[in-house]
């Protein structure tokens, strides 16, 4: 199946980020049918076969790989194309920077420029996914309804708040071509408590619509848990994930079958040996390679990185180019439910549910019943870590300890001496990127 959108170099204005996604249903109807000879191109979507469930899952599936290349990166690209995953693993603890591109050190020193071209990059395609996603439901509306396509596409777009809330600064605006051919039109800036609660209402629309599938449920429902979290509603968020089961996974899914959907975390780590697995960076990391974890697993230490100067450890969480990437799971709502038991002090729930997870990895029991206070969320954050390790949690984690509770920067992010000189700045976010300055709401930082 022919992908819809693809990843090339557009305009950096949102006008051109928004047509990209949506060209194909606002300006096709314009096209004279009165040429002298007409030639059936492949390639080429037509109106009339999007209106149809395959044109919808087309679409769909258009959406599904912007948001796999915005997350996880790609083999495409001078070099690969990098993803949030691993650029928001350089501002927190999950890697060190073994490379000599200065954007991806920006990253690593959380000193950003709001020109950063990486960062600019994963923002245009995060947009360019949602966009897709939320013409994808649009158009399934409007041919009848399609309830499991809208309720993915609806989570996609959750998904996609989620992210921009838990990694950029507040002032993110969010437009919109209408499906009608319609101007454009121009998002507002909204805040990191505005963006989560409008992915909470995707997600609530999303759940409405999974027709009683189980996955699809249970994806809205880890997604609006995630929101709430961010928003500091912790109880809220476990009981939003109590019916959800162990044992459910939701991948973004990667292949070799071309460079657009490679696992770029592969690339970058593996065959590019830019992002070293870390351990203690700043001070503060976790141990990710001293504790010589399952969940975390590596091998390295005798070559240098892309840079020849650090020594480099490569990560085998994700082994070749088809190797998925999991963006929620029934680990993760299990993980929610010990951050609920830990936000209530309660040391022996919070010591039962990682213990029992930990046991289906055959990993020893921890003693949590005996923690208390900040000792205990720390506890129940590292052994989130490193079952999250590397899927864009850490960062809006390190966040969380930080703005919900009350925990000084300083003490959970790395901080102090940069081991290529200089030091961690006080950052803690992504800048919303100079391009967004085409809207003419934009704002830059709120916060």
């Amino acid at each position: 199946m022919k992908k819809l959108i693809t990843n090339k170099n557009i305009t950096r204005s949102f006008q051109g980020l928004f047509l990209v996604s949506l060209s194909l249903l606002l300006a096709l109807g314009t096209v004279s049918c009165d040429s002298l000879v007409d030639v059936t191109d492949p390639d080429i979507v037509t109106p009339e076969s999007l209106s149809s469930e395959a044109g919808i899952q087309t679409l769909k599936a258009g959406s599904l790989g912007d948001f796999a290349i915005a997350m996880s990166g790609s083999a495409a690209g001078h070099g690969a194309t990098t993803g949030l995953i691993s650029m928001s693993g350089l501002m927190a603890d999950e890697y060190d920077y073994s490379g000599t591109f200065p954007t991806r050190r920006e990253a690593d020193t959380r000193i950003l420029q709001n020109t950063n071209s990486d960062m600019d990059r994963i923002y245009s395609n995060m947009h360019r996914s949602r966009a897709g996603a939320e013409a994808t439901i649009d158009l399934a509306q409007a041919f009848g309804g399609v309830p499991e396509v809208e309720s993915e596409m609806q989570s996609i777009v959750g998904y996609a708040y989620v992210m921009f809330a838990e990694t950029f600064c507040g002032g993110v605006p969010f437009s919109k071509v209408p499906s009608d051919g319609g101007e454009l039109i121009y998002g507002e800036p909204l805040s990191q408590t505005e963006m989560f609660n409008t992915a909470i209402t995707w997600f609530e629309q999303a759940l409405a619509s999974s027709s009683g599938n189980p996955d699809l449920a249970d994806l809205a429902r880890v997604g609006k848990a995630r929101a709430l979290l961010g928003l500091g509603q912790i109880s809220a968020a476990a009981n939003e994930v109590a019916t959800v089961a162990t044992d459910f996974v939701y991948n973004i899914e990667h292949s070799d079958n071309s460079l657009r959907q490679g696992n770029g975390i592969f690339i970058m780590s593996t065959v590019r040996r830019q992002f070293s697995i870390a351990d203690g960076k700043g001070g503060n990391g976790l141990m990710y390679r001293s504790a010589n974890d399952p969940r975390t697993p590596w091998d390295g230490g005798t070559d240098n990185g892309q840079d020849d100067i650090t020594l480099y450890y490569n990560q085998l969480k994700y082994t070749d180019e088809s190797a998925s990437v999991v963006l929620a799971s029934g680990i993760e709502a299990r993980l929610i439910e010990a951050e609920a038991e830990a936000d209530s002090d309660n040391g022996t729930g919070t010591h039962t549910i990682h213990n029992t997870l930990r046991l289906t990895m055959s990993l020893p029991p921890l003693d949590f019943s005996t923690l208390t206070g900040d000792d205990l969320m720390l506890a129940h954050m590292a052994e989130r870590a490193f079952w999250l390790y590397s899927t864009g949690h850490r960062q809006g984690d390190l966040r969380r300890l930080v703005d919900v509770y009350g925990m000084q920067a300083s003490d959970v992010f790395p901080w102090g001496a940069y081991f290529k000189g200089g030091s961690y700045d006080s950052n803690l976010k992504f800048p919303v990127p100079q391009s967004e300055a085409n809207n003419p709401n934009y704002a830059g930082c709120l916060d």
